[in-house]
């Protein structure tokens, strides 16, 4: 989704990625506490831990999952000063989490072949942030100027969460329903989208 013109210009990516899936899948796998309040994944197969994650795997699953949904962080892959506990901990289960992201991240093409080929219209779900950018501009006298990356996950609970500065994730099932996927999106675009009062210049 993109558009562009003299004065405004914003683009929407959406995706299951894989990097995205495997890194939540460790952290479920590991017990690691998410501060962006994300939930679990669903269909993984993983017990709940027993007890959460110590603090030094927590601070470096963190700094792991900014490096995957900021990747302009400069924030190293396995990150800097990593424990061998930590290293052997991701090891344990990384096969695992790419075989079950592969499987997951397959799934959501399949989706979203079917959502973008039905109907005479093409994907209408898509239409729902380009509606809702529109309206916000109308409404906050300005233009829309940014780059959003929407990851389509499947989750135990439905919902919209930021999770990087200009990154959000979607449950599946709320992005299978349009308007309550437009109801969602709508806090997302205003933030995105600020009033024209707000970016003027002070006089």
């Amino acid at each position: 989704m993109h558009t562009e013109g003299s004065r405004s210009t914003w683009r929407a990516r959406e995706d299951a990625s894989r990097d995205v899936l495997v890194a939540l899948y460790l952290r479920d796998a590991l017990g690691v506490v998410d501060p962006s309040g994300l939930p679990r994944l669903l269909g993984t197969g993983l017990p709940a831990a027993p007890t959460p994650a110590d603090e030094m795997t927590g601070w470096a699953w963190i700094r792991w999952w900014v490096s995957v949904v900021e990747p302009d962080s400069r924030i190293p892959a396995l990150p800097e000063h990593a424990t061998p506990a930590w290293e052997s901990a991701v090891r344990r289960h990384l096969d695992d989490a790419r075989t079950w992201a592969d499987v997951a991240h397959q799934e959501y093409g399949i989706r979203l072949a079917e959502r973008s080929f039905s109907g005479e219209t093409g994907d209408a779900d898509a239409l729902v942030l380009t509606e809702l950018v529109a309206e916000r501009e109308a409404a906050a006298g300005t233009h829309a100027d940014f780059d959003l990356r929407i990851e389509v996950l499947p989750l135990t609970t439905a919902g919209i969460w930021w999770i990087g500065d200009t990154a959000i994730a979607v449950d599946e099932l709320l992005r299978e329903k349009p308007d309550d996927y437009r109801a969602a999106l709508a806090p997302i675009v205003e933030r995105l989208v600020p009033s024209a009062s707000d970016v003027a210049p002070p006089v």
